[in-house]
């Protein structure tokens, strides 16, 4: 066994939650800096309407990634840990074959979608002819997508100071560029070309970190024992499993890349551009929420399997201290939210401000319901967070394509916040009943 893992299992669940926290909040902080001056700075070059047009094709190809991700980074941590606590190195390995097969089909699907849809969709978002070509030019970056089993791999071996270093890679590249095309007043091609690299970049680069930690931990498989033959049905349940983390994938995309395309066929490009801004600002609260499910989630998988008390203090603690977090930013988004948009971008963009204290509201439960997402899967819940997601998504178009029809773009802002007030609450009284059986069912 390995230092890394030795030390895992010293540390106590809690301490070693907020360590790996903070080495992914560390690469997410640069990673929110470059991001913020890479889209500010293209908003001040571009204007409103191109802005926007740049945001529609990289949520476009997001759309079309996210409705087929399988998210497989959940599977290898899932159905991993036991067989790796275990030193099961060899259905460890078949397990990472199996994920990396449904990544490589996922990724080429998903290109082909792209591809073939781009055409269509793109005068329905008010793009002309060069636009859609663009638009069809950047569906090829989906082909370098597909690293769902390395970033599982990079989670369970505890590498999240590699996942932290990969998040500030993108805005990074997307910041340089920008600084360049806008110092040389670059056109809109130019700005698309750097947006579409930087997504390149990043992935594959978790491409080849992943495979150098498969190789460092867990090698080739000795002789006469092949992976090839490896099959979903050898793995109870991981079939379900993944049908259900796919479905969840889609849930979580209507909130973030739906909304987006859809305001851009109600509203026009200029409106999309404001929205997305307004979730480029909120991702401050966002995107932790996705970095403690990364972390929470292999120790709340870990501690059920043992039966520790710590699973409760995992699990709710850290919900309680990201919604008292998140609060703070949306008290400060209310106030000073004006302030800061004419300050970072100009005045042309003051039409975001009461939107983006309702988006902060948003992320703030979602950041609150997080860790509550991850002890649902880590006790076998994952069907019944869908179907709450499920009732979430539905309830936010419902009420998106409702009130921005009625109050233009504020009720995308009063959409998100409804939505994302229920799944931590539902999640909550889940857990909890869930346990309740599991306690008066007899062994």
């Amino acid at each position: 066994m390995s230092e890394a893992d030795t030390n895992a299992k010293v540390q106590s669940p809690m301490r070693r939650v907020l360590g790996n926290l903070g080495l992914l909040v560390r690469g997410r902080g640069i990673a929110a800096v470059m991001s913020l001056g890479a889209t500010t700075l293209m908003a001040r070059a571009l204007g409103p309407t191109e802005f926007g047009m740049v945001v529609l094709m990289h949520a476009y190809a997001l759309l079309m990634r996210g409705l087929l991700n399988f998210q497989s980074y959940e599977a290898v941590v899932r159905y991993g840990v036991p067989v790796h606590d275990a030193g099961d190195t060899r259905t460890l390995r078949r397990l990472i074959a199996v994920c990396r097969r449904v990544d490589r089909q996922s990724s080429v699907a998903a290109s082909v979608l792209a591809l073939a849809v781009a055409p269509i969709i793109g005068p329905s978002l008010n793009m002309d002819a060069s636009h859609v070509l663009l638009l069809t030019a950047y569906s090829l970056t989906l082909l370098a997508t597909g690293n769902g089993t390395a970033i599982g791999i990079l989670r369970l071996f505890d590498q999240f100071d590699t996942l932290g270093r990969q998040m500030a890679i993108g805005p990074t590249i997307r910041f340089s560029g920008v600084v360049v095309a806008w110092w040389l007043e670059a056109p809109l091609p130019v700005f698309v070309a750097i947006w579409a690299l930087a997504y390149v970049i990043e992935n594959v680069y978790l491409h080849w970190r992943g495979r150098l930690e498969y190789r460092t931990r867990i090698g080739k498989p000795a002789d006469g024992d092949s992976i090839k033959d490896s099959k979903l049905d050898e793995f109870t349940g991981l079939r379900h499993f993944l049908w259900v983390t796919y479905w969840q994938s889609n849930m979580d995309i209507v909130p973030k890349h739906v909304s987006t395309v859809l305001a851009g066929y109600l509203l026009g490009p200029a409106e999309a551009g404001l929205l997305r801004l307004a979730r480029e600002l909120s991702s401050l609260l966002s995107k932790p929420a996705v970095l403690i499910r990364q972390v929470v989630f292999l120790d709340l998988t870990r501690s059920w399997h043992q039966g520790s008390a710590a699973f409760d203090l995992v699990a709710y603690r850290t919900a309680l201290l990201g919604g008292g977090f998140g609060l703070i930013f949306v008290a400060a988004g209310y106030f000073f939210g004006d302030n800061l948009l004419a300050a970072l971008i100009g005045k042309d963009f003051l039409a975001a401000a009461p939107l983006l204290t309702l988006m902060l509201l948003a992320a703030t439960f979602d950041l609150t319901s997080s860790s509550l997402r991850s002890a649902a899967y880590a006790i076998g819940r994952a069907s019944k967070v869908l179907r709450i997601y499920a009732l979430s998504a539905g309830i936010y178009l419902a009420l998106f394509i409702t009130l921005t029809s009625w109050l233009g773009l504020i009720g995308a802002g009063i959409a998100a916040s409804v939505a994302a007030a229920l799944p931590p609450l539902a999640m909550a009284w889940l857990i909890r009943s869930s346990k309740r059986d599991a306690a008066s069912t007899p062994r």
